[in-house]
């Protein structure tokens, strides 16, 4: 009796592993897996993330990349929420060559 349970023992566990293996190679469960991680790249770096803005529209300015960003477009002097204070000459000339390029866009058309 106590051979016989030792012998199933042994067996399932020799089998449990190999069946564990070849489950994981179903095309269906690699299809699934997959659509889980659909922002991961082969080379191990993520897809750019993008993060939410307040409901206004705006960027949210908790987020670093928005941060970054909002350093990138805007030269001059900000307000303390991170957003460019209009009352200066280098960040009001940066909304009229906005304006001037939406024109240009919409003439062409």
């Amino acid at each position: 009796m106590f051979r016989n349970c030792l012998f199933l023992f042994i067996l399932s566990s020799f089998f449990s592993p190999v069946q564990a293996q070849q489950k994981s190679q179903r095309p269906e469960d690699i299809k699934k897996i997959q659509s889980l991680q659909k922002g991961i790249q082969p080379n191990g770096k993520n897809a750019a993330v993008l993060h939410p803005t307040k409901s206004d529209g705006t960027m949210d300015m908790r987020y670093k990349a928005n941060k970054a960003k909002m350093n990138a477009i805007a030269p001059g002097p900000r307000k303390a929420d991170g957003t460019p204070d209009m009352r200066y000459k280098e960040n009001q000339q940066l909304v009229k060559q906005k304006a001037i390029k939406k024109e240009t866009k919409k003439k062409k058309q």
